[in-house]
């Protein structure tokens, strides 16, 4: 399986980019992830259409704790599906289209994140569900 990234724009700030590049490569040798820049909610929603299996991250969809994302990934790795395809929203939210073509929805936390720390938030829980599911020692619970 493949997950891919879709977000609007480009990550600004240095320190955010070298973090996320830090655990998508850690994720990489068990589950490769990439990141597709948008620049624009049109480009973002040509680029869904077609694809598997889509989530939209939105603040109020459910929010699980850890051991509950690493369920939610195995089973999305066990289902067959190659490709999950995870929209990321601008600030005002996604664009209807997205929500209307969303399969899922997922909440990385309560709070509104911009989409810079949601995308960091998304690449370390990624690699700590790895992580968890493969025995390897990051996570610490």
């Amino acid at each position: 399986m493949k997950i891919e990234i879709l977000m609007p724009g480009k990550i600004q700030d240095k320190p955010y980019q070298k973090l996320v590049d830090l655990y998508l490569e850690r994720c990489s040798k068990r589950l490769p992830v990439e990141i597709i820049n948008c620049k624009t909610e049109d480009e973002l929603v040509k680029r869904i259409n077609g694809r598997e299996f889509i989530i939209a991250l939105d603040e109020h969809a459910k929010c699980p704790d850890t051991n509950g994302f690493v369920k939610w990934l195995d089973t999305k790795l066990k289902s067959g599906c190659n490709r999950l395809t995870i929209c990321l929203g601008a600030a005002e939210g996604h664009d209807p289209r997205v929500k209307a073509s969303a399969n899922e929805f997922i909440s990385l936390s309560p709070l509104t994140l911009n989409h810079q720390l949601a995308l960091l938030v998304l690449a370390e829980q990624l690699y700590r569900a790895i992580s968890i599911m493969f025995g390897e020692p990051y996570h610490k619970a």
